[in-house]
């Protein structure tokens, strides 16, 4: 993707997130729930960048479809890891969490669908 897009996404995730995150304290008097979503956004965030480098990295070489899955394992072993972490530490919150995944997601999809409509046009 054009790098452009990059930048969008990066400057939405990072006032998007933390609105998120206050919004969410305000609604439920909860630290934790507002420490869930800036903390889903974020594994969301560094997810897809770990991704979108993969690509960069791999794409066109041998095993390419290999490398980018084995690469995707591990980093969902390592997210799993963290989360079992901060659930036996009593920090695990799922409204928090799937509060910031969606909002990286509708982020990254409608800056994905606007670069492929000005490619279009």
């Amino acid at each position: 993707m054009d790098k452009e897009v990059i930048k969008k996404i990066n400057r939405q995730t990072f006032i998007l997130v933390p609105f998120l995150a206050i919004l969410s304290y305000l609604i439920w008097q909860n630290e934790i729930v507002a420490f869930n979503v800036i903390l889903g956004g974020m594994i969301s965030w560094l997810s897809l960048r770990e991704l979108a480098w993969a690509v960069k990295k791999f794409f066109g070489k041998p095993f390419f479809q290999l490398t980018v899955i084995g690469l995707s394992y591990i980093k969902l072993g390592a997210i799993f890891l963290f989360l079992w972490f901060i659930a036996i530490k009593g920090w695990f919150n799922i409204k928090g969490l799937l509060i910031g995944f969606i909002a990286i997601l509708i982020i990254s999809t409608k800056e994905a669908y606007l670069y492929v409509r000005r490619q279009t046009s």
